[in-house]
């Protein structure tokens, strides 16, 4: 008997329906034919299926028309070589021929799904960068005006309340952080404020809030509240994680790896912090990871790993100067002057300098750190006049934008020169002008009480050079871990 084969319209149907959740009756209701029809059609009985009665027939569904069309090549592919005639002695018996078939089909509904999986990757990409140009436009309306009437506009105007503005939000956030804790916490307050406002299936929203918990917590680390930004990052991965799938949206994690691995440094725990900068360097898209490196260098620093962190700094040159980013261009440059002079390699470092006075605008705050490096290359070359002019300048610069802890260490820098020197009288005018220090809220107990000792003993006509370098030392350390305690120092 000759084999029944299923034409391809019956079969493409049958799947088609299954698909999306059709029960026989059902359809049948929707197109006013019987659902005992529906049954006929699908097994290729009795009931030839035209192509238009199909067409119709998925219509009732919703299907589109490429998911037939896929599902058309499919359903051939799978009946494929059934029926084909075998004309020579090498032709394949019908179950290899059928095997080839299935074969073949699956390998085009693979190749189809890598094709949708794409292209839906491309239509993600589109509306991303839609929703973030959308963000920044809105930022820019925002930007003129107070916290207050920010926070005012978001809670009434519905469009204003979206992902790509409060992500928009965290990127001012961190910006600000630097030069402005208070306002760093402003926007990523106001960040928050919008991500609770904006509609989105919870999930989503889970991790739109959790992302945010990441920027609030490091505006938290660099306004010295280290405690409340450990329990922010805890409230950040929760939020995060209990979003499962949402994750794998627009939101990048690696961002929160990198954040975390900023406070981590802080808090001193090193490990913890160069683990989270790997995963993030391994997570980051390509433009991002010159940067970093940078900070993976500055962790290495900070735990006294100075080879390691020049190794660091070699890795992200080529990535950072191809990024293109101004200020991590320069600071690949500043670190690596830093890292040399902390190996005494005062001659390869003060190589540095000229590009780095090239890419430093010469009024910036930047500048003036730009000039106590100088300073400090030059003290190492045995330029002592230089090294104290730019001691000099960048103390009265620090000074006058009440900058206490950077004021505080290169007095203390311009002060091993003078003690080495013998001019003490100078010593003890530099320690009156220092008194001013003491009144900052940016500068913590145990510092202060090691600043004080130095310049109780200047007045008092009674420092040394060592003593100097014993609390310059002390004070760089205790800039980095403020729970150092302050023993004393012989």
């Amino acid at each position: 008997m000759a084999e029944t084969i299923l034409p391809p319209l019956s079969l493409a149907l049958y799947i088609l329906r299954k698909a999306h959740g059709w029960t026989q009756e059902a359809l049948g209701k929707a197109a006013g034919i019987h659902g005992r029809v529906i049954c006929e059609y699908e097994a290729g009985k009795q009931r030839p299926l035209r192509r238009d009665t199909f067409d119709r027939l998925v219509g009732s569904m919703g299907c589109e028309a490429g998911e037939v069309d896929l599902t058309i090549l499919y359903a051939a592919g799978l009946l494929a070589g059934l029926g084909v005639e075998r004309v020579t002695p090498v032709d394949p018996p019908p179950g290899e021929e059928r095997r080839i078939g299935q074969i073949a089909a699956y390998v085009g509904l693979v190749e189809a799904g890598r094709m949708r999986a794409r292209l839906r990757g491309l239509a993600r990409q589109r509306r991303a960068a839609a929703a973030r140009q959308a963000g920044s436009g809105q930022w820019e309306e925002l930007r003129p005006h107070g916290p207050a009437r920010q926070r005012a506009l978001v809670e009434t105007r519905p469009e204003l309340q979206n992902w790509g503005l409060a992500e928009r939000l965290c990127e001012e956030s961190e910006r600000a952080a630097a030069e402005s804790p208070a306002r760093a916490l402003e926007l990523a307050r106001l960040a928050l404020r919008v991500a609770e406002l904006a509609p989105g299936d919870a999930r989503w929203r889970s991790c739109l809030l959790g992302y945010i918990h990441g920027f609030l917590a490091n505006a938290l680390r660099v306004a010295d509240e280290r405690p409340v930004a450990e329990a922010a990052f805890a409230s950040a991965w929760r939020l995060w994680r209990a979003g499962g799938m949402a994750a794998q949206g627009p939101l990048a994690e690696w961002r929160l790896l990198d954040l975390e691995a900023s406070l981590r440094r802080d808090l001193r725990q090193f490990e913890m912090a160069l683990d989270l900068l790997r995963r993030a360097l391994s997570a980051a898209p390509a433009e991002a990871r010159g940067r970093i490196l940078l900070k993976q260098s500055f962790t290495l620093e900070q735990a006294g790993q100075i080879e390691a962190a020049l190794a660091a700094l070699d890795l992200a040159t080529p990535l950072v100067d191809t990024a293109g980013e101004p200020r991590f261009r320069m600071g690949v440059r500043f670190n690596r002057v830093v890292n040399l002079c902390h190996l005494g390699r005062f001659a390869e470092a003060k190589e540095g300098l000229p590009e780095l006075r090239k890419l430093i605008p010469a009024k910036s705050a930047d500048a003036e750190l730009l000039r106590w490096l100088s300073g400090r290359v030059a003290a190492g070359l045995g330029q002592r006049a230089e090294a104290r002019r730019s001691f000099e300048r960048a103390r009265r610069e620090f000074a006058q934008r009440r900058s206490a802890y950077n004021t505080a260490l290169v007095s203390l820098e311009l002060a091993i020169l003078e003690l080495e020197d013998g001019r003490n009288a100078a010593v003890a005018a530099l320690a009156e002008e220092m008194v001013w220090v003491f009144a900052s809220q940016r500068v913590h107990r145990e510092a202060l009480a090691a600043l004080r000792l130095f310049v109780e003993a200047a007045q008092a006509g009674r420092a040394t050079a060592e003593l100097a370098r014993r609390v310059l030392a002390f004070l760089e350390r205790a800039r980095q871990d403020p729970q150092l305690r302050f023993e004393g120092i012989p």
